[in-house]
């Protein structure tokens, strides 16, 4: 097809087009690798089936937005398809009469996967851009007070505009080419899409037909060469950056887990992330991998209240960052500027309340909660900068072994009248029962920790518990980002536990749950540790318990987020609650499950108040009180704490109640 003169110029172009994107993918990958805690390149080896199925599935895109995600699928799929497509269209160029399996089977499959797909891309796109500059979806705008650099704000609409016209116009002239080649042979019943547009060429002599051929055959191969050097640059990368995220990602405890610092290591000068230097090579290469989708944010608990906070723009932030400063950063040069000046304010570190949403949803594996878990790590022992409340959370954790401040002694105050055993006497039992500092010293925990007493001496269970002994795990010092004080109660309780035999632990706190099974496990120890929603639902499987079905009204179930998101137990919980409905409907929330909401307490969170926009418990609630149940069943003491605030804020404490799941079985044995 093409000219000799044609294939030099092509050849010429190729060789530049490809040096100059060496240079800009070398400039990204050395982005990446100026980063802490160096890629595992022989794992991502390993870890090659895992980014092709996602590359080919597109599977993690359907977890939100399922009607947006399959059209973004759709054009993925089809943009895949181009990349065998382009190679073809070379040798087409190249080759005379050159045509991909003629005549054959596989041929007229190809011909017509790429007819039917060019239509498609190119309806896809034009959707994404009328939904983006004409509609302005709300899913795609960060809203004030969030930061957003005025780089991303430019960046982001002359990106998106860019790619989009790119896909469009490569795919269209690339079907406009195929659309040409059939109005200069035969109509191609494998390509019923271009060979109805080649009727209106039909009245065109050869020679034009030729010349247009040719144009738009440069145009869409041309566009090609054109865009490589900028792929980088441009959100696109996460094509391939997202699967790629997927094979450098370490296996890790829970999606909070992040590295253990070994504080007798002193060349370690640098605690935290101060810096994007500081953040690990994996957190990095988010950046890069960021599709900019904003999906992060839609059920932010922090963003969806109006505070500084959205995960989204602390990716799209270091993004635009990195790309204004590719070049000194990947040479090495030293940047002056904090993370908390170029991806997100204090504010909204201290925002965050560890719920895991803006992981769980990610379709490229981004992992934002990391970033800020990091800064805060940065904030607190090396600038020394956090709320005054935080401050008073440490002395009281580190002084009193709890975070209410209360005397250690008093841990043994709600075991009154419950004749609960101890094992500083027994030494030795099946199942050590860990109330945690809420269960023993909140007024509405204390009734908690009782009703699960008497669930488990109704299954006569060998349990004990450490009383006096137990102290804080340390959840809300390690989230709020106090590692040395997270490690210096983890290393308490770790040597009390050494004094006594027991195989199992049963907690009804998913932060001590989360906490003591894998936080801890980081620390080196191997405990067996169960919720009390998974432990009940166990002994009334085995017919242990036999509680009566006795709630005869609405109930819906707040899910924690240390329970579902972090340790993916949705069911057991529920599970426990229909075990006691006798009438009446167990109603699920506006979001629930993996989609869930935050009750606004973790992440530290509890000690704490950001008074930037609405608070998130009165948020939640009133998700529950929509659902017109008059019982809010949790599994969590600081949901519980949470929930009971909001249900009275919004007013509905006459006509609603907030019981844990265990209380709610206690009652049915009682019955």
């Amino acid at each position: 097809m093409l000219s000799f003169p044609e294939k030099i110029a092509f050849i010429f172009l190729v060789i530049i087009s490809f040096g100059l994107s060496f240079i800009s993918f070398s400039k990204m990958f050395r982005s990446i690798t100026r980063g802490s805690q160096a890629i595992d390149w022989n794992r991502a080896l390993k870890n090659i089936s895992k980014g092709l199925k996602v590359f080919i599935s597109q599977n993690t895109l359907f977890k939100t937005r399922p009607l947006v995600g399959f059209i973004h699928a759709i054009v993925a799929w089809g943009f895949s398809l181009y990349l065998l497509v382009n190679i073809v269209d070379v040798l087409y160029g190249f080759i005379p009469n050159f045509h991909f399996f003629k005549d054959h089977f596989i041929g007229n499959i190809y011909r017509v996967f790429v007819d039917i797909f060019s239509v498609l891309v190119l309806i896809g796109v034009a959707y994404f851009l009328i939904r983006r500059f004409i509609l302005n979806d709300k899913g795609l705008i960060i809203n004030e007070p969030v930061m957003l650099s005025d780089e991303a704000k430019i960046g982001m609409r002359k990106d998106s505009l860019i790619v989009g016209m790119f896909i469009i116009i490569h795919v269209g002239a690339r079907f406009l080419s195929a659309s040409f080649e059939i109005a200069k042979n035969s109509d191609d019943a494998f390509q019923p899409a271009a060979t109805f547009v080649s009727l209106l060429w039909s009245n065109m002599n050869e020679s034009n037909i030729i010349l247009f051929e040719h144009i738009t055959w440069w145009v869409a191969l041309g566009l090609i060469l054109g865009f490589l050097p900028y792929f980088p640059y441009s959100k696109h990368a996460h094509l391939f950056m997202g699967p790629l995220n997927f094979m450098v990602s370490k296996p890790k405890s829970s999606m909070a887990a992040i590295e253990t610092i070994d504080f007798e290591d002193d060349s370690i000068e640098q605690f935290g992330a101060g810096k994007i230097e500081h953040l690990p090579q994996e957190q990095i290469l988010d950046a890069f991998a960021c599709i900019q989708c904003s999906r992060c944010q839609d059920a932010c608990p922090a963003y969806e209240t109006g505070k500084e906070l959205s995960p989204s723009a602390i990716e799209i932030n270091k993004r635009y960052f990195l790309n204004n400063h590719l070049s000194d950063f990947a040479n090495g040069l030293k940047l002056d500027s904090s993370i908390t000046d170029i991806a997100l304010t204090e504010e909204a570190a201290w925002s965050c309340t560890t719920c895991g949403y803006c992981i769980e949803v990610c379709p490229v594996g981004n992992e934002p909660m990391l970033d800020i878990l990091r800064a805060r790590q940065d904030l607190v022992m090396m600038e020394s900068k956090f709320p005054q409340e935080a401050m008073e959370t440490f002395d009281k954790i580190e002084n009193y072994g709890n975070p209410w401040g209360l005397s250690p002694q008093e841990r043994e105050v709600w075991m009154e009248g419950k004749d609960v055993p101890l094992m500083r006497e027994k030494k030795e039992a099946e199942v050590l029962y860990w109330a945690g500092c809420a269960g023993a010293y909140d007024s509405r925990g204390k009734e908690i920790s009782q009703a699960v007493v008497d669930v488990l001496k109704e299954a006569n269970v060998d349990f004990a518990s450490l009383g006096n002994e137990e102290t804080c795990t340390g959840d809300s010092a390690r989230r709020i980002g106090n590692e040395y004080l997270f490690q210096t109660m983890a290393e308490k309780n770790l040597e009390t536990f050494k004094k006594y035999k027991f195989k199992k632990i049963v907690t009804q706190c998913p932060h001590c749950f989360t906490t003591l099974k894998n936080d801890y496990a980081e620390l080196g120890a191997d405990l067996d540790v169960v919720h009390h929603s998974q432990f009940i639902g166990q002994l009334a499987s085995e017919g242990k318990i036999k509680p009566k079905a006795w709630l005869d009204e609405d109930v819906t179930y707040h899910d924690a987020c240390y329970l579902g998101r972090h340790n993916d137990e949705y069911d057991a919980p529920r599970d426990v609650i229909q075990s006691v409905m006798k009438d009446g409907n167990l109603k699920e929330m506006e979001q629930s499950r993996e989609e869930s909401f935050c009750c606004g307490a973790g992440g530290g969170n509890m000690w704490y108040e950001i008074k930037t926009g609405e608070r998130i418990n009165h948020n939640r609630f009133k998700q529950a009180a929509d659902t017109g149940a008059t019982t809010v069943a949790t599994s969590c003491n600081f949901c519980n704490i949470m929930m009971e605030d909001g249900m009275k804020v919004t007013g509905n404490d006459k006509t609603m109640k907030v019981m844990d799941i265990a209380e709610l079985v206690a009652q049915g044995i009682a019955k």
